[in-house]
């Protein structure tokens, strides 16, 4: 029985390592911004995952001072990732759904990870229950946020395989949220229940990957001015760019400055710079030059 928790991890761990081979794929053909983001989601679950293995090994292969002294570092190492982990869920699903979040909502996603961090020291230095308790409490917040964003949100994604994305994470998060109940309330079943979420979600993450990547083959198409206009139409409906902000954006690439967009929209500059902030939020973008390049690289 105390080899189960290992053996859940090193399934876990076969399976994130295919995710991030298929994430790696998967951006050098997407169009998303996100996709760089994915990359280094699966890249961290799986240092998150090696550690927890590690740690389990530890457990079963030394004894006394050794295993005190690895479980030791090894907590330290899986606390730091898993911190960046949950503080970079909310931010993860917000772009997946091209949701722009409010100041608050970054600021909340941050506390919850150093709060985090604070909790597993704690816990790591005076082993009490209570800390223990206070790590999943965290951990429920920061999911069931990312599941009340992902389903309002859901039906006004376009594109048809990230919409299925979103659906399947609110329902596997649904479907984890007594194991970590069950966690949190019984001590014994906490080992379990770490590799048993990781291998939920891993397999969502590398289901969806693949259609991802097939999608993306399948829709290979030969470059036109008229191919090129529906892309960039089925973008601007991807971010939520309003019909105004397309106009902005078209003026954008022929390089004109907020001044002379104004004037060729008949708007005052000051509309101008508003329509442009929008659309920085909703690319997650942080200038022109950043907008320019990621028009490029998707061929818009």
């Amino acid at each position: 029985m105390e080899a189960v928790p290992l053996l859940l991890s090193l399934i876990a761990l076969a399976i994130v390592s295919m995710d991030l081979a298929l994430a790696i794929v998967w951006n050098r053909s997407a169009r998303y911004t996100w996709s760089r983001t994915c990359v280094v989601f699966t890249a961290t679950l799986l240092g998150a995952v090696v550690g927890f293995a590690l740690d389990q090994y530890s457990y079963l292969a030394f004894s006394g001072q050794v295993q005190y002294v690895l479980h030791f570092v090894w907590e330290i190492l899986l606390t730091a990732d898993s911190a960046f982990i949950l503080g970079m869920l909310p931010f993860f699903a917000s772009w997946i759904i091209a949701r722009p979040m409010a100041g608050y909502e970054k600021a909340l996603a941050i506390i919850l990870a150093a709060l985090y961090v604070g909790d597993s020291i704690a816990w790591i230095i005076i082993p009490m229950q209570i800390f223990s308790m206070l790590q999943y409490a965290i951990w429920m917040v920061s999911v069931t946020y990312c599941i009340v964003i992902m389903s309002q949100a859901r039906s006004s994604v376009e594109d048809k395989s990230v919409r299925t994305m979103c659906m399947t994470l609110v329902i596997i998060s649904l479907a984890m949220l007594p194991v970590i109940i069950l966690a949190m309330v019984f001590s014994h079943l906490r080992e379990l229940s770490i590799p048993i979420v990781s291998l939920a979600y891993t397999i969502a993450i590398l289901v969806f990957l693949f259609i991802a990547i097939a999608r993306t083959t399948g829709r290979k198409e030969e470059e036109t001015p008229e191919n090129r206009e529906i892309s960039f139409a089925k973008a601007m409906e991807m971010y939520h760019i309003t019909e105004r902000e397309a106009e902005v954006v078209k003026l954008i690439k022929k390089g004109l400055t907020n001044k002379e967009i104004a004037s060729e929209l008949d708007i005052s500059v000051n509309t101008v710079n508003n329509h442009i902030a929008n659309i920085f939020a909703k690319t997650e973008v942080r200038s022109r030059i950043d907008l320019l390049n990621l028009l490029q690289e998707a061929s818009w």
